[in-house]
C-alpha cells in the first residue's frame, strides 16, 4: 500500500513539474516543437506516465 501511494505521488509530482515547465515556454518555442497550448496538459500527463 505504501508503495502505491509513493508511486502515485511521484507521478503527480512529475505531472506538476512538467506542466509548470511547459507553461513557462514561449508560444514560438512550443510551436517549433509542434505543441499547442491546448496540448500542454495531455503532454504533461503522458510524460508523468513514462517516469
Amino acid at each position: 500500500m505504501f508503495y502505491e501511494l509513493r508511486y502515485r505521488f511521484a507521478r503527480w509530482h512529475a505531472y506538476r513539474q512538467t506542466l509548470s515547465s511547459l507553461r513557462q515556454v514561449p508560444d514560438s518555442t512550443l510551436a517549433d516543437a509542434g505543441i499547442s497550448r491546448e496540448e500542454i496538459r495531455e503532454r504533461a500527463r503522458h510524460a508523468s506516465l513514462r517516469r
